[in-house]
């Protein structure tokens, strides 16, 4: 399959390429139409607007092998100058790189939580075919977690009936640690 061309804006990319943006999202659910609000699969066909790409998505698709990013003058953008773009404009960005791509792998779809407060809605099958089951919350890894993060977190994600999980960085092992809380009535 041929990579996918898009294009660097501002602070994010975009897929201008109509049938290509419609390929993308099919495949993963991955950006936004411009001007469109959670496009279900069916309604794909139907959408004529280019897709935006956040520096998260667009760096995973990058590595994968499935866009190439060019500025808007044609010269190509390389991984490593889109993760430093991604570092120069959003904080711990390779934290919450890392976070993406381990739930990417993991089979999940991977949306903006921005709405609900949250850094990742996370959905098994995408918007449109189920509800986002849990909300993933970033916490600095030189941060600690404390009763007001988890109280505004867990009252935040039952009322949108969602799991919340918590995510920071274990500078101890390397990786990623996820702490996920359910509310439970006996």
């Amino acid at each position: 399959m041929r990579r996918i061309r898009a294009v660097l804006l501002d602070r994010g990319v975009i897929v201008p390429d109509v049938e290509s943006a419609r390929t993308l999202y099919r495949s993963g659910f991955y950006g936004k139409f411009i001007g469109h609000e959670k496009v279900k699969l069916q309604e794909v066909e139907n959408i004529v607007a280019p897709l935006q790409l956040s520096l998260v998505e667009a760096l995973y698709l990058v590595e994968k092998g499935v866009i190439e990013v060019y500025r808007p003058d044609g010269s190509p953008v390389s991984v490593e100058e889109l993760r430093e773009i991604g570092r120069r404009l959003i904080r711990n960005f390779d934290f919450i790189y890392r976070i993406y791509r381990e739930l990417r792998e993991r089979g999940l779809v991977v949306k903006s939580g921005l709405k609900f407060g949250a850094l990742f809605a996370v959905y098994e099958k995408g918007p449109g075919i189920d509800h986002a089951p849990m909300l993933v919350h970033f916490i600095e890894p030189d941060r600690d977690i404390n009763a007001l993060d988890i109280t505004r977190a867990a009252r935040l994600s039952h009322s949108v009936n969602k799991r919340f999980v918590l995510a920071t960085w274990n500078k101890i092992e390397n990786r990623v640690d996820y702490v996920a809380f359910e509310w439970w009535t006996p």
